[in-house]
């Protein structure tokens, strides 16, 4: 089935787009029917370093992974034995793709204060099909030192089986700046398509989100996503950019846990080929413990 929208310009892309929202959230494209207690020293250290090697082999070919409809701006932040379960859904408005959408359904649990596993199901709606398109299992790293820094910073990674095409991989840089009533984040994203049909390019992407608290339960903000290129064509210009509000909600608690709703929506730039995405995130979060014990 071809994907609903093509978000960025580069053909690698266009193959590897199988409805992923860890990490194809703009770029929900065109593609081939073929295709907190800080640990001991040295145990963080030697974490962190293996972690900054897989950063710098991406230095020279970070991915335009954008993200895609149904995909998030993520945070640095574990919370140890804290489950969550979100179902998050993209609708692309106006063009050839209007109508088109892609949903994920993630559960994921705070395994240690440092380290998140997530599974991650896929749906895609292109014209007049409906189909299953991904399972990933992803992994969020806490640089747990980094939280009394002015910036608190993470890793993630994602490796997804594709249900028709190439599978991928992903891997982001997450960046936090909170400051009550304010939280700010970032999260540069690279992916690559794997397997023996894949083109060897790495493609990028970036992910900002800035939030204002109101109270425990309602905030504002403003989320943007885009494309950035790839390792042979690198650069935030004639790429898809999609930019817009949104609001978070706590709608209630339930067995003891707390139910929260986000709505959304984003204008697209540039070579958006959709006029805008509206967007919706159900929430569930049940357990967890303090991040400092």
């Amino acid at each position: 089935m071809k994907s609903a929208a093509k978000f960025g310009p580069t053909e690698s892309w266009a193959k590897s787009i199988h409805a992923n929202v860890s990490a194809t959230y703009l770029q929900f494209g065109l593609r081939r029917a073929n295709s907190i207690k800080v640990e001991p020293r040295g145990t963080y250290f030697v974490r962190i370093q293996m972690l900054a090697a897989a950063a710098v082999a991406l230095i020279p070919a970070v991915a335009s992974a954008d993200p895609g409809p149904a995909s998030e701006v993520y945070s640095p932040t574990v919370t140890r034995s804290l489950g969550e379960l979100e179902v998050r859904s993209g609708f692309l408005t106006g063009g050839a793709v209007d109508g088109d959408w892609q949903t994920k359904i993630e559960a994921g649990y705070g395994a240690t204060n440092w380290w998140r596993p997530s599974i991650v199901a896929e749906w895609e709606h292109a014209g007049d099909e409906t189909a299953f398109t991904a399972f990933a299992i992803e992994n969020i790293f806490d640089f747990t030192a980094t939280r009394s820094w002015p910036v608190h910073l993470g890793a993630y990674a994602e490796y997804e089986w594709a249900n028709d095409g190439p599978n991928q991989l992903e891997l982001k840089l997450l960046a936090e700046r909170q400051h009550a009533p304010f939280d700010l984040r970032l999260n540069l994203i690279g992916t690559r398509l794997l397997g023996g049909t894949a083109e060897n390019t790495w493609e990028f992407g970036y992910a900002v989100q800035g939030s204002y608290a109101f109270n425990d339960d309602f905030a504002l903000g403003v989320q943007g996503f885009g494309d950035a290129g790839t390792n042979s064509d690198f650069g935030l210009r004639n790429q898809a950019h999609y930019w817009g509000p949104f609001a978070q909600i706590e709608l209630g608690h339930f067995n003891e846990g707390e139910i929260d709703l986000q709505v959304g929506y984003l204008a697209g730039f540039g070579e958006a080929e959709a006029d805008g995405i509206f967007r919706v995130k159900l929430e569930y979060e049940l357990g967890g413990r303090d991040i400092d014990d």
